[in-house]
């Protein structure tokens, strides 16, 4: 009878000694659980810093800039028509010219004596074709020879022209009325058709020749009468400008077709030759509010409300190269305009720069 005690007494021990480990195992595992949830909870997010600004007002123009240089519409560079030592050099640069002015005087000698061998040669035959023509009106001569006569004078004759038109060229003329510009040679050089003596050109139209891309054709074809143009002089200086002509042709390895703008006023501090900057204004929207692009993120536009960040879709229309414009009922928004891009919806933001439209 007592064994059977015995018995459930040592496999109730037996039972605890399983039982108590896994108690302590579960104990354990349950703490970790505990501990760990407790450091994944994140805690508040601090707000956003942001930059704002409200639409601004006024006139919104889309332009085109581009680099240019100046030109005189009649600057000629003047090349002697004949060889020979340059014997004077009339003019200096900077000296105001007429048209037929001698500009430069070429060694005539040798012209001369050409032109006496010709005028000799021509004299005698005129008076020979006039002698033989006596004749032959009266029947005293041939056909032949009068005809003969005739040749010969006609040929010296234009020998003749020839030798008196060089002799003049050796007086080298301009060919318009301007100032010199640039003395290429000096007294004492040798000058030939290649080589150039002067260029002179009219201050009083000046121009200057614009590149402009391909894509701007149809603007410039159509708006070329009433597009405002405003050339710039580095260092100072702002003139008026206007479109002369626009190029018919595009070119195929540049894409570029050429505008010349007519310079207004009296562009006293501008020459040939100068670097200036070209605007042209391609349109202009007035009074209406605008936003930079910089605005945009995403597709949307992104304002502050009630300190959070709220967002909706947005597609530019009227644009500059820098802004857009938005609708009239916008103007007292404030647009996040800096970090935006780290914005969610209905993030909490704090205002750090904040800019009014001017009214």
């Amino acid at each position: 009878m007592e064994s059977r005690p015995k018995k459930k007494l040592g496999k109730a021990i037996r039972i605890l000694r399983w039982l108590v480990p896994l108690a302590i195992v579960a104990g354990a595992l349950g703490f970790r659980a505990v501990a760990k949830g407790a450091v994944v909870i994140p805690p508040e997010a601090p707000p956003l810093p942001v930059r704002t600004m409200r639409p601004e007002y006024g006139d919104l123009v889309k332009s085109l800039k581009l680099n240019a240089h100046v030109e005189s519409e009649t600057m000629v560079t003047i090349l002697p028509l004949v060889s020979g030592a340059l014997q004077e050099m009339l003019v200096e640069v900077g000296q105001p010219v007429k048209k037929g002015n001698i500009v430069a005087r070429i060694d005539a000698q040798r012209f001369e004596l050409q032109m006496q061998q010709a005028e000799a040669a021509y004299l005698s035959a005129k008076s020979s074709y006039e002698r033989l023509g006596q004749l032959y009106r009266a029947n005293a001569a041939t056909q032949q020879s009068y005809e003969q006569a005739k040749g010969q004078y006609e040929a010296y004759s234009s020998q003749y022209e020839l030798a008196r038109i060089q002799l003049d060229y050796a007086n080298v003329k301009s060919p318009v009325d301007g100032i010199v510009l640039i003395k290429h040679l000096s007294a004492g050089s040798i000058a030939s058709p290649e080589r150039p003596l002067v260029t002179i050109g009219d201050l009083g139209d000046l121009i200057v020749r614009a590149r402009v891309p391909e894509r701007y054709y149809e603007e410039f074809a159509r708006r070329r009468e009433s597009m405002r143009i405003t050339v710039r002089r580095p260092g100072g200086g702002e003139f008026r400008g206007a479109v002369r002509s626009v190029s018919p042709f595009v070119s195929a390895e540049t894409k570029n077709f050429e505008v010349s703008v007519s310079i207004g006023g009296e562009p006293d501090l501008l020459r040939p030759g100068m670097f200036v900057s070209v605007e042209f204004e391609l349109a202009r929207w007035r009074g209406v509010y605008s936003l930079p692009f910089e605005a945009i993120s995403g597709g949307r536009l992104w304002r502050v409300e009630d300190g959070k960040a709220v967002s909706e879709a947005f597609s530019p229309g009227d644009s500059s190269d820098d802004a857009f414009v938005v609708p009239e009922g916008w103007a007292e928004r404030d647009f996040i305009v800096e970090g935006q891009y780290f914005a969610r919806e209905g993030s909490v933001v704090s205002v750090v720069g904040k800019g009014d439209a001017p009214k």
